[in-house]
């Protein structure tokens, strides 16, 4: 455990600590078992939060049981004939594929399932006849659209569709197959899925050819990533904005320039892009000094990754997790929409694919399904942060030993520490915006109270801070580094989160100059990653597909693309706030119970690099 004040006497570095106390915050300071690595001792922590990830896990599991093993998902996507009969299902298994007979607005009740889609030269149709279509074959009618069956050329879409190959029916059918929000998505996801996979793929490919280059040429890739990023932001935010103006460019022609229903959400798109872009302009600029202190952060990452090869299985294997976790919630969601009761009997008018109307205790379980997505998916990242961190920091303490850090990580993961990794995934799932804004707040407001000298704003200041120490002892001391603590104290999330905090207060100078420039390399490098390949695969998509717009496919690219992204970056920037954790909490056990200025534990690669960041920082700063 963690050692105050009060306690620091017991130790043999009483009278060095009794030198620094007067000039330093001592609270939770480092204990001296440090200097030999990280304890050995543990027992498990966070229990109570352990207990609910396992009751959470147990009841969507049986959740999921339950509606997915009572429900029929394929009738949600399975057209329908005339008569309210389920093409290939029962009698009909031999004609799987809706087929329009009337292409026309008004007449598009009028359908029959056929065998296979037919061409412009066949007389007759391989379907069920029904109550409305008696007669397969080719009868123009042009007197009595009622009667009308026209054979034309069709192609096989989605496995259930068969789609007009002439433009005009093409567009004059879609409102029938694009019948409600869900069947869109439903047919969309499922014809793409190929589409989906390949760019799942891309992302995965490109985001581990990075993380190899990265450590041959970081200077290069950081600006590049970051260049790249702006150019992309800028040009999409233009894009779109030209296109809610009604002016769009045809360099990327692939929005339906006689349709403008989705003009709101362009000019969300283009607002959207226009603040990233911004951001990441202000950012650089404002941290253009600070680009070789970012650098040398990524160097430091990669010295540690090139060393643990073994870690890049954790990016890979949380990948599959992250899909799978994906795909089981699909089937669930699918599986509640299944439980709707589609009764066709008292219709005259019955479309291929009806439009579905959800109940409130549909709604309910669709809630419940999201937040279980959400929640495993938050998770599973934690649990990624852990193994990174937990990996480089016993790293630091013995990278002389060469043993199999990760495998030891995840030992520690599940036999002492699950706890903590589920308070920290609740913690980021509900309070970590509210813990950046709130530590935001209070350290303008306490500068305030410290630096001005007018009697009003001190007052304002002072009250407000007093309101702050509601919240001070919850949401002040949580952050995001925690876990490497955890792997060296074996305390619990929330006592390594204070830890954490006054070590990070205690070498305030240090942190002030490299805090949050990792985060933001990997910000930029999971967004350049997620954009190249979310807008070709995009692109790839309208050049496939027949549909407008892919709104729903999009969505899931982006989400797949995005998850890739995040794994495989974010291992920098876990990397190096471990080893840069460990490096300061390793000088301070020699500082204060030693009296050293030396640290014991630290590769001689990391203080190397370390030491030559606090060099340009003297140069740069004074």
């Amino acid at each position: 455990m963690f050692q105050r004040k009060s306690e620091v006497g017991e130790e043999q570095g009483e009278t060095v600590i009794a030198l620094y106390s007067q000039q330093t915050n001592m609270s939770y300071i480092p204990p001296v078992y440090l200097k030999n690595g990280p304890n050995q001792n543990r027992s498990c922590t966070n229990l109570c939060c352990c207990l609910l990830f396992l009751l959470s896990i147990g009841a969507l599991g049986y959740f999921y049981f339950l509606t997915y093993s009572s429900q029929h998902i394929e009738r949600l996507y399975t057209p329908v004939d005339s008569e309210g009969r389920e093409c290939g299902q029962g009698n009909l298994n031999k004609f799987p594929l809706i087929y329009f007979v009337t292409p026309e607005e008004k007449y598009l009740y009028r359908t029959v399932c056929v065998e296979k889609c037919p061409k412009k030269e066949d007389k007759l149709l391989l379907c069920a006849p029904n109550k409305l279509i008696n007669d397969c074959h080719n009868n123009p009618s042009p007197s009595d659209p009622e009667k009308r069956v026209l054979v034309y050329e069709s192609d096989s879409y989605s496995g259930n569709i068969c789609l007009p190959t002439d433009d005009n029916l093409k567009k004059a059918v879609q409102p029938a197959i694009l019948v409600g929000e869900i069947q869109q998505a439903l047919i969309n996801t499922k014809a793409n899925l190929p589409i989906i996979a390949i760019s799942g793929g891309a992302a995965f490919l490109l985001a581990f050819f990075f993380t190899i280059m990265i450590g041959l040429c970081t200077t290069l890739i950081v600006y590049v990533f970051i260049l790249v990023y702006i150019s992309l932001t800028g040009f999409l935010s233009t894009y779109f904005l030209l296109y809610f103006i009604r002016s769009p460019l045809d360099l990327f022609p692939y929005f339906d320039k006689s349709i403008y229903a989705w003009s709101p959400y362009m000019l969300a798109a283009s607002i959207t892009f226009a603040v990233l872009c911004v951001y990441a302009i202000f950012t650089l600029c404002w941290n253009l000094r600070k680009m070789k202190f970012m650098i040398s952060l990524v160097k430091l990452a990669t010295t540690f990754l090139y060393q643990n090869k073994t870690i890049i299985i954790v990016p890979i294997v949380f990948f599959f997790l992250v899909m799978s976790t994906l795909l089981i919630w699909i089937a669930s969601a699918l599986a509640v929409l299944s439980e709707q009761q589609m009764d066709y009997s008292l219709d005259s008018q019955i479309y291929p694919f009806e439009k579905i109307q959800l109940k409130f205790d549909t709604l309910i379980k669709l809630m419940i399904t999201v937040l279980a997505l959400i929640w495993l998916m938050q998770y599973i990242l934690s649990l990624a942060r852990f193994l990174n961190a937990s990996t480089a920091t016993l790293w630091y303490f013995h990278a002389s030993s060469n043993k199999g850090f990760l495998y030891d990580s995840f030992k520690l993961a599940v036999r002492y520490h699950n706890g903590s990794i589920t308070a920290e995934a609740i913690y980021s799932f509900f309070f970590s915006g509210i813990a950046k804004a709130f530590n935001l707040i209070y350290e303008s407001l306490n500068r305030c109270r410290l630096k001005r000298h007018n009697f009003i704003l001190n007052c304002f200041a002072s009250i407000s801070l007093c309101l702050c120490c509601v919240c001070e002892n919850f949401i002040m001391y949580i952050n995001n580094y925690a876990f490497v603590y955890i792997v060296m104290t074996s305390a619990d999330y929330f006592e390594s989160s204070k830890a954490v905090h006054f070590v990070i207060k205690r070498n305030h100078s240090d942190f002030e100059t490299l805090s949050g420039l990792g985060e933001q390399f990997t910000h930029f490098s999971k967004m350049f990653i997620f954009l190249i390949t979310t807008i070709g695969t995009f692109i790839y998509v309208k050049e496939q597909t027949d549909f407008v717009l892919q709104l729903y496919t999009f969505a899931i690219i982006a989400f797949i693309t995005l998850s890739i992204a995040t794994l495989f970056m974010d291992m920098f920037g876990q990397s190096a706030d471990a080893l840069l954790l460990a490096y300061f909490t390793d000088c301070e056990v020699q500082k204060y119970h030693f009296g050293l200025e030396e640290c014991g534990s630290c590769p001689q690669e990391i203080k190397d690099q370390v030491q030559h960041i606090r060099e340009k920082q003297k140069i740069y700063y004074g």
